[in-house]
């Protein structure tokens, strides 16, 4: 949109001069880009004036061809351009095109107006309109022909309009034709193409185009912020980070005009707290992000910021609070709903989440927010299957034998009335005793029902041991810090395959808590019983406690320092280990780098060592030692895959052994 109206002071004086001409002119809105310098008039460059006078004129002479034209003339330079179109003004057919082609870009700035302030499928009228209006010509532009000087301004403002309509990939198509047949873009239409980039997730052109804009025009808002976003999708979030502090801080708190506060400054500094989210450094967003609500806690991006923040740190329940008020004070952004809708699924609400989720689609359905809290729904919606592997080897005198594998798998079915699924759930077990195999298969059907904080599990199963069996498993969250957790098991999986093979099975109960404080620290406590078919009662009770001392956009380092006890009722000498009574006490340190990441595409890499001493009566302690290093991919947010290759030493019996594992996890929701 490269003709634009002169600077609204005009106003005034064009209102003054027009008076007595019985003429209706009102200017157009604000334009996005600058105009190209203004031609004298007959008066000077006064053009305000020199309407008033042509319009005088024609009040007085209808039908005076010269007046008609210079008014034309003045209406154009003012960027009144439907008005001069309305004066019938004899014209050139370059003149025409000109006017034309003026009357498009007024259209795609009010198209734009009223994009980001209507709702509904009318804010898009405008733009849909100058689109149709430059529609013959891209088509004739795609087929071969080569634009005049007329055309290609056109040819960009239409960038501009596509891009502001969401039609990115069409932004994109029409941006790299015209750079193949070197047509020159402008610098701000190439900034409107960027976005459109980043739209189709593709942030490596964005940033090259951002960068391009923002070293010809370093105060240019939109371009800075349009490159801190790039850099954040293209996983660079130190310069990101440093980009936007950089920026924000060059702006003035307060606006020049008036005193009050700079609104591009709030949002630059804003934009700087998120980063600290997005980098995995939620301490320090916390602070400033705390800081910043105390000091503006009616302000909506603020407010905005700390829900995004209680969610990232997995407090759902305040998550939940912050994005009502928040609401409140904005309520038609279709961002905030959708973020409600995604954190409604989290709280297990899902009528709610669906009713919000409906209503943000309501206001603005293409939004980015409200197309992922609308993928979030569809996964929701869907099957999950979920596997748990392992595999070991060690020696033959090895409690756990010389090979062992296992296999756990759930497959659950889609929603039922929202809280229910009902699931089918196969366990397989084998392992090798000095060239002997023992399996245990149990194979089970049953229902899942979640509501609000809770989830409760019921099976029916049956295989090995006894045929029957029933297990049921219930979870409490009562709120963003604590977890309770119980289950109970008529024949349980947790048996070694050593009491199998002498015709044992087992029945087991088992209740815990957790307390979470954030995502980086956390505490546990569980106890256990298990009451074997020989006669022996085994209980146990383990404790731990989780911290995460350090985390950024690669590296995160962890450490889980825990305590467990157990003893057996059972004196006799048994097959299956079976100690009196033992404890241990151990650390496990991890490094975790993030290797690669491109939205919702991930892969990471985990080290872990462990160190340790365990004790067993009549054995005295020895030390456990293990080492495991595993990968972690996000294909997709429909299917994650974990797995780990390791080497386990501690003592049994009072004898140290060694055992190789692996282990996988496979999520996927089809």
């Amino acid at each position: 949109m490269s003709r634009l109206p002169l600077a609204m002071p005009l106003c005034l004086s064009l209102a003054a001069a027009t008076a007595g001409a019985g003429e209706d002119w009102v200017m157009p809105p604000k334009a996005r880009v600058p105009a190209p310098a203004t031609t004298a008039s007959a008066g000077g460059e006064d053009w305000a004036l020199e309407l008033g006078r042509q319009l005088a004129i024609l009040k007085r002479q209808p039908d005076n061809p010269e007046a008609r034209k210079a008014a034309w003339v003045a209406a154009m330079r003012l960027g009144l351009f439907a008005q001069a179109a309305a004066l019938g003004a004899p014209l050139s057919h370059g003149d025409r095109q000109s006017m034309e082609g003026d009357i498009i870009a007024l259209d795609i700035r009010y198209g734009i107006v009223d994009r980001n302030t209507l709702r509904g499928p009318q804010r898009f009228s405008r733009l849909d309109q100058a689109l149709t209006a430059s529609d013959p010509l891209a088509a004739e532009f795609f087929a071969g022909k080569v634009p005049d000087a007329e055309d290609s301004r056109r040819l960009t403002d239409r960038l501009s309009a596509l891009a502001s309509r969401r039609r990115a990939a069409d932004a994109v198509v029409l941006y790299e034709t015209l750079r193949a047949r070197n047509i020159p873009v402008p610098l701000w239409a190439e900034r409107d193409v960027a976005g459109s980039y980043l739209e189709l997730r593709r942030p490596q052109e964005a940033l090259i185009l951002y960068q391009r804009v923002v070293a010809d025009n370093p105060d240019d808002f939109d371009a800075n912020l349009g490159l801190f976003y790039a850099l954040v999708e293209t996983e660079q979030l130190d310069a990101a980070t440093d980009h936007i502090d950089r920026y924000a801080a060059r702006l003035p708190e307060r606006r020049h005009l008036d005193g009050r506060y700079n609104g591009e400054r709030l949002s630059a500094d804003i934009a700087a707290d998120r980063v600290r989210i997005f980098a995995d450094r939620l301490g320090e967003a916390q602070t400033r992000i705390d800081a910043r609500h105390a000091a503006i806690p009616h302000n909506s991006e603020a407010r905005q910021s700390s829900a995004s923040l209680a969610l990232a740190r997995g407090w759902p329940h305040q998550g939940d609070e912050m994005l009502r008020r928040t609401i409140g004070s904005d309520p038609i952004n279709p961002a905030l709903h959708a973020d409600l809708a995604e954190n409604l699924l989290t709280l297990q609400d899902w009528p709610a989440a669906r009713a919000t989720l409906a209503h943000a689609s309501d206001l603005d359905a293409d939004n980015g927010a409200v197309r992922r809290a609308r993928r979030s729904v569809e996964l929701y919606d869907s099957y999950e299957l979920y596997v748990e592997a392992g595999y070991g080897q060690g020696q033959d005198v090895n409690y756990f034998g010389s090979r062992d594998w296992s296999i756990d798998s759930f497959l659950y079915s889609r929603p039922i009335n929202d809280n229910w699924r009902v699931f089918a759930h196969n366990y397989s077990a084998s392992a090798d005793f000095y060239g002997d195999n023992q399996t245990w298969i149990r194979t089970g059907a049953g229902a899942e029902w979640r509501h609000l904080g809770w989830r409760v599990t019921g099976e029916v199963n049956g295989g090995s041991g006894v045929k029957a069996g029933v297990t049921g498993t219930v979870r409490w969250k009562p709120d963003d810090h604590w977890t309770f957790y119980g289950a109970a098991e008529s024949v349980t999986n947790q048996i070694p395959l050593r009491a199998v093979a002498d015709g044992i099975h087992a029945s087991r109960v088992s209740a815990g808590a957790d307390w979470r404080q954030h995502e980086s620290r956390k505490l546990g406590l569980g106890v256990y019983s298990s009451d074997f078919s020989d006669g022996n009662l085994r209980t146990g009770i383990n404790a731990a406690w989780f911290e995460r001392w350090a985390s950024g956009p690669k590296w995160m380092f962890e450490t889980t320092l825990g305590a467990d006890a157990s003893s057996n009722s059972l004196d006799t000498s048994v097959n299956y280990f079976n100690p009196k009574s033992d404890r241990s006490l151990w650390l496990t340190a991890a490094v975790e780098n993030l290797t690669w990441r491109s939205y919702d595409h991930s892969f990471r890499q985990r080290l872990a060592l462990t160190g340790g001493t365990y004790w067993q009566e009549f054995y005295g302690s020895g030390a456990i030692e293990a080492i495991e290093y595993g990968h972690r991919w996000e294909v997709d947010r429909d299917l994650s895959l974990r797995y780990g290759i390791g080497r386990l030493l501690r003592p049994y019996d009072g004898e140290r052994e060694g055992r190789t594992f692996a282990n996988l996890v496979l999520l996927w929701r089809f």
